[in-house]
């Protein structure tokens, strides 16, 4: 895995965070978003609990992703202003799904 281009780079001051729009390239197929958080906290030398993986996009019939990432200064940032489903997938916020069903 490698990047090919950073589209977009910029710091939004409002909430605390980087944000990053990146086309990788890779070898097989479509990486996981913990490769890629992985790869990301690597190559920006930031610890792996402050990234947060939005999007991954694969372009058609070529081996590129556009990945959409945010790295925030600090991880109880991510956990105020990130979607709750977005955290679930990244497992860093102990929010299970509610139980739906009669109460007595």
């Amino acid at each position: 895995m490698k990047i090919e281009k950073v589209e977009k780079d910029w710091y939004n001051k409002l909430l605390n965070r980087r944000e990053l729009e990146l086309v990788f390239l890779y070898e097989s197929s479509t990486p996981k978003r913990e490769e890629v958080k992985k790869f990301i906290s690597e190559q920006f030398d930031v610890p792996i609990e402050r990234v947060i993986v939005e999007e991954i996009r694969s372009f058609f019939g070529s081996r590129k992703a556009r990945i959409h990432a945010h790295i925030y200064d600090d991880v109880e940032y991510a956990k105020r202003f990130e979607r709750k489903h977005v955290l679930k997938k990244h497992a860093q916020l102990g929010v299970e799904s509610e139980k739906i069903g009669k109460t007595s």
